[in-house]
């Protein structure tokens, strides 16, 4: 750096160090809204992308909203809060505005929707996934302005719905509306490690499988009337698990666990009392499969153990896709990769590392349209968890590296 816009990025930083209390109320107004999408029981982000819409404005900015139609929702429309800053290419930064569902409510340390700061923690649903993001960055930008600085960029700031349940209403409805240029690049902020040292560029692919057994239902005196689907439900969902794991044994050390994973997750009820025979049989399996394997491998093998499962027991046994994403890994000498790397070696003095995670991102639609992705934040893993929370210094520490790279001077 230069003397001139050193002094300005650390009058930048001072600006962030003295707005700590002004995030820590950002990120609490934030989590106060429940933002559960439709899939999830709720009323989607409606107000939440209204809240945004208004701090955007009191920086002003002008604030795009691009709504996806959704008629499960009140009013229609999932809304996706977009502002582009400069011309020419841009680094967006890509937040989501919706959370999951709190889970066993009683068990939290605070109201999961009233969020309360304690020791040096914010707790409450969508504090560290993703509410942290959007206060960081939205602070990051107001200490820029406040300091006299000027973006050393263009940028794009986005503020998408639907992560939570598949993107698309949000990240993969932008895509189709032709916003991005072809040499923008990405930052999201939305998974991390607890010292800021992991910068993700790779994802496991996604595969939702439903395993469906069909038998004859019957009085559970008489089993030799029916054929028990839940036996032979309970038969293939204990083959594909002993299988999977052993067909696709390959490894990948950018990933933790490195290997793929195929879990047996939810379970459908069958018949309501304990003396009849199910005549059908419902259950899941969540598998997060390593990018040297092919998703439709995975599908071909399982459906082949369906097929064994038919055989043995008499019965009709399908295995059907839920969903399947995948994308291709973010090459580690990426321009946005080997900024965000040089700016966290200047900013927080770390050497950060590339890695791959289990878990999707709005990162991978992205990726598959082959823009350049990093996704980054500082982060103690707790998303999704009972007592979710998000640490203050991290929030701080973040929203200097976002305004660094909004100041482009690293």
């Amino acid at each position: 750096m230069t003397d001139g816009p050193a002094v300005a990025t650390e009058d930048v930083f001072k600006r962030i160090d003295k707005s700590k209390d002004e995030l820590v109320a950002s990120l609490l107004d934030l989590c106060r809204v429940r933002a559960i999408g439709p899939a999830n029981g709720g009323e989607g982000e409606g107000k939440k992308a209204d809240l945004v819409r208004g701090w955007l404005k009191d920086l002003g900015l002008k604030p795009e909203r691009f709504d996806a139609p959704d008629d499960r929702v009140p009013g229609g429309k999932r809304p996706n809060v977009v502002v582009r800053s400069g011309k020419g290419n841009r680094l967006w930064f890509l937040c989501h505005l919706d959370v999951v569902p709190p889970g066993d409510a009683p068990a939290w340390r605070v109201d999961p929707f009233k969020p309360k700061l304690m020791d040096g923690r914010v707790y409450g649903r969508g504090t560290e996934d993703n509410g942290q993001a959007v206060a960081a960055v939205l602070g990051a930008y107001r200490a820029v302005l406040d300091a006299g600085a000027t973006l050393g960029r263009s940028i794009g700031l986005a503020f998408v719905a639907d992560e939570e349940t598949g993107s698309g209403h949000g990240a993969k409805f932008l895509l189709e509306q032709g916003l991005f240029g072809a040499k923008d690049t990405f930052l999201v902020p939305d998974r991390g490690a607890s010292d800021g040292d992991e910068i993700e560029v790779a994802e496991k692919s996604l595969l939702w499988l439903r395993a469906t057994v069909r038998g004859k239902q019957a009085h559970a005196s008489r089993p030799d009337q029916g054929a028990n689907a839940h036996r032979a439900g309970a038969f293939l969902l204990t083959l594909i698990d002993a299988t999977l794991p052993k067909r696709f044994p390959g490894s990948d050390a950018r990933f933790r666990p490195s290997t793929s994973t195929f879990e047996p997750t939810k379970k459908e009820a069958n018949v309501p009392n304990v003396n009849t025979i199910p005549g059908e049989d419902v259950a899941y399996f969540d598998c997060r499969v390593l990018p040297s394997v092919r998703t439709k491998d995975v599908v071909r093998v399982a459906r082949e153990l369906a097929a064994q499962t038919s055989r043995t027991f008499g019965v009709q046994a399908t295995v059907d896709v839920v969903q399947e994403e995948s994308s291709p890994p973010t090459p580690g000498d990426a321009a946005v990769v080997v900024e965000l790397s040089r700016v966290l070696q200047a900013v927080r003095r770390l050497r950060p590392r590339l890695v791959g995670i289990g878990g999707g991102t709005v990162a991978a639609p992205f990726r598959r349209k082959g823009f350049p992705v990093a996704v980054w934040q500082t982060t103690d893993q707790t998303a999704h968890n009972v007592d979710e929370y998000a640490r203050v210094d991290n929030l701080v520490a973040d929203a200097k590296v976002f305004a660094a790279l909004m100041l482009g001077r690293a």
